[in-house]
């Protein structure tokens, strides 16, 4: 018996007895990063993803690879490891076309709060550094000192899923789109419904499921719920010049999306669009802020934007791993889903295959709800 009080499974071989049924609910990168480590240890998987694979929350994503301002320290350490595991992911396929590790300039309003801050994480271990305003690949009006970042970067969120769902299905998965999960029962197993009628059993139910994953736990029995939490990205192309680094200001954020295109967002424009403003009266303004940091975007050409709403659990900290009280249910939901998918799904993963909790975990577990 293991600390959370279930047993880890016996994972039968592939020729040997009925392979336990793994359902994971989401197709965006938590889901395909759960789902593919489940389906190279053996287990029968089915991804169902309401819509397409990484359709959702996952390709309306900043997709900034950072552990800079991330606290406590134990979120921090996460979200380091998470970086970390980025880069061996990517170090494992031939052609890892999802990874950029530019690095980013940090720059700020207050010099002092932002060196407080850098003061902080570099006790921590994270490489930050002082020194002259780099070359950017773009006029830019930066500080004679800024802080950087080597170890940041940026990643294709869409094409990383893609290719975590490539695995998943090379190692026997079931990709399935356009299955919407509308709740789930318990039995001696678990019986998902789905909105075609079809009723899916499952020994092992794995709640990816971003913004619908309220719906899903609550008809589980645990205790999620999310902040709302919108946001707007424009994208932009820049013919003839190539920005080389993230630039991340308190206004606005910048960072590259291969040659001639850039992802703008800021954390002040998506305050207003929670306000109730209109996103396309947003985008001008959104446009002007990053404009005043790299003035070639002012002449950006070919915008366009989009929206969507960030899966942020309540409290702002990870919901990831099973509850004691719902045997066979495990929840992989967080901010950060970029930075921490690969790394929560091989964790996850080992959580429900040897019943043990990665120490990486307990601070982060879901709950059930009240009685």
């Amino acid at each position: 018996m293991r600390e959370d009080g279930r047993c880890g499974l016996a994972v039968p071989s592939r020729g040997g007895a009925r392979a336990v049924r793994a359902v994971v609910i989401g197709g965006g990168i938590m889901g395909a990063s759960v789902g593919c480590h489940l389906a190279r240890a053996g287990l029968d998987v089915r991804v169902l993803e309401a819509a397409g694979p990484a359709e959702g929350a996952t390709a309306v994503t900043f997709a900034r690879l950072s552990a800079f301002d991330k606290e406590p320290r134990d979120y921090f350490r996460l979200n380091e490891e998470g970086m970390a595991e980025h880069a061996g992911l990517a170090s494992e396929a031939a052609a890892p076309t999802w990874y950029h590790p530019c690095g980013s300039v940090l720059l700020a309003g207050d010099e002092a709060e932002l060196a407080r801050r850098a003061d902080r994480f570099r006790a921590w271990g994270y490489p930050l550094t002082w020194g002259p305003a780099p070359d950017v690949g773009m006029a830019a009006r930066l500080p004679a000192r800024v802080l950087h970042a080597p170890a940041e970067g940026w990643v294709d969120a869409v094409a990383l899923t893609r290719h975590l769902l490539d695995r998943a299905a090379r190692h026997g998965a079931e990709i399935r789109p356009g299955v919407l999960v509308t709740r789930l029962a318990r039995a001696s197993h678990w019986i998902l419904a789905t909105a075609g009628g079809e009723n899916i059993a499952a020994d092992i139910v794995v709640n990816a499921a971003g913004q619908g994953a309220p719906a899903i736990a609550a008809s589980a029995g645990s205790s999620l719920t999310l902040t709302r939490s919108p946001g707007l990205l424009l994208t932009a192309t820049t013919p003839g010049t190539h920005l080389r680094r993230i630039v991340h200001t308190p206004e606005v954020s910048v960072r590259p999306d291969g040659p001639g295109c850039v992802v703008i967002r800021s954390d002040l424009v998506d305050r207003a669009l929670a306000g109730g403003r209109d996103a396309r009266d947003l985008t001008g303004d959104l446009v002007s802020r990053a404009a005043g940091v790299l003035p070639g975007l002012a002449a950006a050409t070919g915008i366009g934007f989009r929206t969507g709403y960030r899966v942020l659990p309540q409290g702002g900290y990870p919901s990831i791993g099973g509850i004691p009280q719902l045997p066979g249910y495990y929840e992989a939901v967080t901010h950060s889903g970029i930075t921490l998918g690969p790394l929560v799904g091989r964790l996850l993963a080992d959580e429900i295959t040897t019943g043990r909790v990665p120490p990486q975990l307990k601070p982060h577990r879901p709950a059930a709800k009240s009685r």
